[in-house]
C-alpha cells in the first residue's frame, strides 16, 4: 500500500468519524458501572498513526474534506512507522462500530509507551482512552477521550479485566441527557442503577 492509498483510507475514516462520532459523547454501561467517552475533532489525528506538522483539528478538517489532505501533509518516522499506520488505517473506518455493537471494556491497559485508564475493544482492535483535559493539561470533567488506536487481538491473557457492555447510550456532547440507545444487551432498563438512569432520557 502506498502513501496515496493510506491518504484515501484516512479520508474515508474521517468521513465516518464525522458522521458517527465527532461532537458526540457515549455512555458505556457494564457490570453496574459506566464510563463516558467524548469524541473530539482533535482526537482523530492520534488514531491514524501518521505524523504531521498540522494542528490536530486542522488535520481532521483536511482529512474529512474531499481533496483536502495532501500526501505532503503527513509523514512516517520512527515514532510513526509506516507499517503501523497502514495497519491502523485498514481498520480506522470501522472505529465507529464500537459505539453501536457488542464490545468489552478493559481497564489500566499498559503498552510499551504508556498506560491508559480505559480500553474499548471488539476483540480485533482496541480504542485506548484517557482523561479529558484541556490544552493546558487541566482536567475538564470525568469523561474520557480517545488517546490511541491499537490493532491487535485481545484476550483475557493480555488484560486482567474484561467486562461485557450491557448498554451504549449516545448524545450530542453539548446536551445534558443521553437521548439515544446505540446498543443494548439487556432489554430491561429498570435494572440500571439510579445514577445511570439520571443520565438518560425517560423511557416511560
Amino acid at each position: 500500500m502506498g502513501k496515496s492509498a493510506i491518504l484515501k483510507k484516512i479520508h474515508i475514516a474521517a468521513l465516518n468519524y464525522k458522521t458517527y462520532l465527532a461532537g458526540r459523547t457515549f455512555l458505556f454501561v457494564y457490570e453496574g458501572n459506566f464510563i463516558e467517552v467524548v469524541f473530539k475533532n482533535s482526537s482523530f489525528l492520534h488514531l491514524t498513526g501518521v505524523g504531521t506538522k498540522l494542528q490536530a483539528k486542522e488535520f481532521y478538517a483536511h482529512s474529512k474534506t474531499k481533496n483536502g489532505l495532501k500526501v505532503q501533509e503527513f509523514f512516517f518516522d520512527k515514532n510513526h512507522p509506516y507499517d503501523l499506520a497502514e495497519k491502523k488505517t485498514n481498520y480506522l473506518e470501522e472505529l465507529y462500530k464500537i459505539t453501536c455493537t457488542e464490545v468489552l471494556i478493559t481497564s489500566d491497559v499498559t503498552t510499551l509507551t504508556a498506560t491508559y485508564k480505559i480500553g474499548i475493544t471488539d476483540l480485533r482492535f482496541v480504542l485506548l482512552c484517557g482523561p479529558n483535559k484541556d490544552k493546558y493539561g487541566k482536567l475538564i470533567d470525568n469523561c474520557f477521550v480517545p488517546y490511541s488506536f491499537r490493532i491487535e487481538e485481545i484476550s483475557n491473557k493480555k488484560f486482567d479485566n474484561l467486562y461485557a457492555v450491557d448498554y451504549i447510550f449516545s448524545k450530542l456532547t453539548n446536551k445534558k441527557i443521553y437521548d439515544t440507545i446505540a446498543y443494548q444487551n439487556d432489554t430491561n432498563l429498570d435494572n440500571l442503577p439510579k445514577n445511570i438512569k439520571e443520565k438518560i432520557f425517560t423511557i416511560h
